[in-house]
Parts: structure tokens; C-alpha cells; sequence
């Protein structure tokens, strides 16, 4: 049984991310989707299972295994990773905002320290973004030291789940008329690693990384974008400028951070 946890904080934000993992496993029997509440100090413990226990029963009519749990202790994101380890997690879904301006930092940084766990791989969903299909999935690469990692390999977990069409982008503003050596080398290792899902492969010479994503995203329809956090430097730009934090507050593309 794959373990899907949803961290639930009761905002909007958190809800929408609950539907979206019910909706993007809907029916298979082989996930349980785990409704997570971590309580505070004086927090209505009640009132918080009996606000679980309401949205489990909204959510089975998509989902064939739902379970809550809550816990309480000294650090939440301390907390939830111990939990995911504990249940051996195969992916957590977090939204980005929380109920209030304060909030909307705190669950966002939040958000992106969980993704920053070596725990497992994190689906990171905007908050007004609903389920469709995953048809698209963009992975972004720097094609460099391409190998069988268990990062590709988790990496390959999810692209199984959904058989979605490939593309694998490299934004590089090196890349004049034709490829270097060195680049056809990794694209050939990675269109290897990759051969059963027939990935399509972009070069782009740009100089904003961003940008470029951005207008990739929107030319391809892309459902999902995955970055490996530990090998790509987009990860730290991703997570520690305000400019890239702020597209991806506004992005309607849940991006899945996927770590060594």
C-alpha cells in the first residue's frame, strides 16, 4: 500500500491540496491517502477529528483508502518527517498558503523545508489549482553527471502512475546553433534511463531560467513539474529568492520535488 500524506492546517489552501491527492489517486486501491493534523498547545483536539472526520467522508467518494491521524510535539516539520518515515512515506502533498497573510508565511516556508527533507518525494500544489489529468510532465535538467540514482528512480515511481508524455528541459544560455559533445553525451544516458516513457527532449538558450520554464509550461500544457532538489541549482534559487518564490506562490503547476 503506497502512503500518501496530506498535512491539513484547515485553510482553504490545505483542503484544496487534500482534493487534489484524492482526485490524482482516485480509485486505486493501492494507495491510502492519510489525512494529517499536527495540533497545537490549547488547540480544540475535538474539533480538529471532528473536522477530519468530515472531509474523510467528503473524500471517499474518490478515494478507496483514507485514514486521519493527529499528533502533537515541538517542531511540526521535526514531526511529520518522523511520521513519514514512520509510515514509510511514498509522497507528501502540501499546498503553499495558509489562512491569513502571518499564516501564508509560515505554512508556505513550511511547505518548502518539508521539501527540503530527505524523507520523500513532496508535491508542492498552488492553491486554486484542480485535478485534470497529469498527460504533461516536464522534468528540468542541467545534463550533468546523468546516472541511475534513487532519485530517477522515485523519479520513475510517479511517471509510472500516470504514463503522461515527457519532456525534459535544459535551460542554457551556452547553447548556440548546435549541441556540445558533453550535452549530447548526458542526453543520450538520460533518453536511455528513460526509454520506456519516450521522453522528448528541449534545449533552450535563454538566460532566464524562469522565464523560460514559464513559457514552456504554458506552450506545452504541462500538468506537472519535477526537479530533483539535490542535483539541480534551480533548487536553491527555487527556494531561497523572493522573485522565484513569488512564481511559484502564483504558479497553477504543482511542482514535485523529488530528493536523493
Amino acid at each position: 500500500m503506497l502512503q500518501v500524506i496530506v498535512p491539513l492546517d484547515f485553510s482553504e489552501t490545505s483542503f484544496n491540496a487534500a482534493h487534489y491527492a484524492c482526485n490524482m489517486y482516485a480509485k486505486r486501491n493501492d494507495v491510502n491517502i492519510i489525512l494529517y493534523h499536527y495540533y497545537a498547545d490549547g488547540e480544540d483536539l475535538a474539533t480538529a477529528q471532528n473536522y477530519l472526520n468530515t472531509l474523510k467522508k467528503e473524500l471517499q467518494a474518490c478515494a478507496s483508502q483514507i485514514e486521519t491521524y493527529t499528533e502533537s510535539g515541538d517542531n511540526f516539520i521535526d514531526s511529520l518527517t518522523a511520521y513519514a518515515h514512520v509510515k514509510s512515506a511514498y509522497m507528501i502533498v502540501m499546498g503553499l498558503t495558509g489562512k491569513s497573510s502571518l499564516a501564508q508565511r509560515f505554512s508556505g516556508s513550511n511547505t518548502l523545508k518539508m521539501a527540503e527533507k530527505n524523507v520523500c518525494p513532496v508535491l508542492i500544489v498552488p492553491d486554486d489549482a484542480k485535478f485534470k489529468a497529469v498527460e504533461n510532465v516536464l522534468i528540468t535538467s542541467e545534463m550533468k553527471y546523468v546516472d541511475e540514482t534513487p532519485t530517477l528512480l522515485a523519479v520513475k515511481r510517479v511517471l509510472n502512475d500516470f504514463k503522461p508524455s515527457l519532456h525534459i528541459l535544459n535551460v542554457d544560455d551556452s547553447h548556440y546553433i548546435s549541441l556540445t559533445t558533453a550535452f549530447k553525451e548526458e542526453r543520450d544516458k538520460m533518453e536511455e534511463l528513460l526509454k520506456e516513457f519516450k521522453p522528448e527532449f528541449y534545449f533552450m538558450r535563454l538566460y532566464d531560467f524562469h522565464e523560460a520554464v514559464n513559457l514552456f509550461t504554458q506552450d506545452k500544457e504541462i500538468d506537472m513539474i519535477i526537479i530533483a532538489p539535490k542535483h539541480h541549482s534551480f533548487y536553491e534559487r527555487l527556494f531561497k529568492t523572493q522573485h522565484t518564490k513569488k512564481m511559484i506562490y502564483q504558479s497553477k503547476v504543482p511542482v514535485l520535488a523529488v530528493y536523493e
